[in-house]
C-alpha cells in the first residue's frame, strides 16, 4: 500500500511560497489577508486560500492570518493528507509511484477535476470508475499488469491534459514549461 508521506518531498520541492500572481486562476478567490502591506495572497506553498478554507472548516486547524501567511508544516500537513491523499484514496494504491502521480494530479487540478480526468483514463483503458475508490480500483487493476507502462501512461495524459489547456488556465503558455518540468521531476 502507498504511503502518504513518500510523496511530500516532491510536492514541496515543486512548490514556492506564497503567490498573489495575478495570472494564475487562484487570483480570483485571494485571501483577506495583509501581508507587508499588499493584499490579494491567494497562494501559499502550493495551497490555495480556498483549499485553506475548505480543510480549516475540517477543524484540521484555524483559519488565520498567521497560519495561512507563515504556513506552518502542520497546516500545511493537514491539507495535503485530509485535502487531496485522503480524498484520493491514496492509501488504496498498490502502486506508490500511481499514487503519487494521483494525488500530484488532485494537488494540480483539484480533487474533482483530477477524478473526471481520470476517469476518463480508465473509460479510455476499457475500465469503467464513477470516483475515487472505483479510480483506485482501476488503477490498481492496471498496474497489477504493467506497473510502468500504467504510470508512464498516467504521466502522459497529464502531459496531455496540461498541453490542452485554454488561455484561461495558462494565459500564453506561461505554465507549460514548469508543468512539464514537474511531470519529468515525478518520473525520476
Amino acid at each position: 500500500m502507498a504511503n502518504y508521506s513518500n510523496a511530500i518531498p516532491y510536492i514541496q520541492k515543486a512548490e514556492g511560497g506564497l503567490s498573489r500572481a495575478t495570472t494564475d486562476s487562484a487570483s480570483a478567490h485571494p485571501s483577506p489577508y495583509t501581508y507587508n502591506g499588499q493584499t490579494g495572497w491567494h497562494t501559499n506553498r502550493g495551497i490555495t486560500f480556498q483549499t485553506f478554507q475548505a480543510v480549516a472548516k475540517t477543524g484540521a486547524f484555524a483559519d488565520t492570518a498567521a497560519n495561512f501567511i507563515n504556513m506552518p508544516d502542520s497546516v500545511w500537513l493537514a491539507v495535503y493528507k485530509n485535502g487531496f491523499w485522503t480524498p484520493m484514496k491514496g492509501d488504496s494504491y498498490n502502486s506508490q509511484a500511481v499514487a503519487n502521480a494521483v494525488v500530484d494530479f488532485a494537488w494540480a487540478s483539484g480533487t474533482g477535476g483530477a477524478t473526471k480526468s481520470l476517469i476518463k483514463f480508465l473509460a479510455d483503458k476499457g475500465i469503467a470508475a464513477d470516483g475515487p475508490i472505483t479510480v483506485s480500483a482501476g488503477l490498481n487493476t492496471l498496474t497489477a499488469k504493467d506497473e510502468k507502462g500504467t504510470f508512464a501512461d498516467l504521466i502522459q495524459h497529464r502531459r496531455d491534459f496540461f498541453n490542452s489547456l485554454g488561455a484561461a488556465s495558462n494565459p500564453g503558455g506561461i505554465y507549460t514549461k514548469g508543468w512539464m518540468n514537474r511531470m519529468d521531476a515525478l518520473e525520476a
